[in-house]
């Protein structure tokens, strides 16, 4: 066995262990977010229901002031309601992209080396 498969072997096992580890990420993160992904809103620092913020920003009011308030307060929820949901995906889902991004260049460079020491191979015979 020459040096070359030796290594290949090697970054072959870490490349494994790096994707089950990325899929228990993946996995443990969804299952705990999940639960909290259609109804959690950060406000200030806090994470809260949609159902309490509207009470929060609308709680007092009555009347026509009433109306408009719940309909803006509604429309500002469902907006951070899609960013919240917008972060949780890129929390769970980030580390598989970012193995993604850095296996194609990885692979570049293995198929260059592997043309390269072909070539020195042929040279030498």
């Amino acid at each position: 066995m020459s040096a070359t498969q030796a290594g290949t072997r090697r970054r072959r096992r870490i490349s494994l262990y790096v994707a089950l580890l990325i899929a228990a990420w993946m996995a443990v993160m969804a299952a705990r977010l999940f639960l909290q992904f259609d109804t959690a809103l950060r406000v200030d620092g806090r994470i809260t229901t949609v159902d309490d913020y509207i009470a929060d920003r609308c709680g007092t009011r009555l009347g026509p002031d009433a109306a408009s308030c719940l309909a803006t307060a509604h429309d500002k929820a469902r907006m951070q309601l899609r960013r919240e949901q917008a972060r949780t995906v890129l929390i769970i889902v980030a580390p598989g992209v970012l193995y993604l991004l850095y296996l194609a260049p990885a692979a570049l460079v293995g198929v260059r080396r592997r043309h390269a020491a072909r070539r020195k191979n042929r040279d030498r015979r």
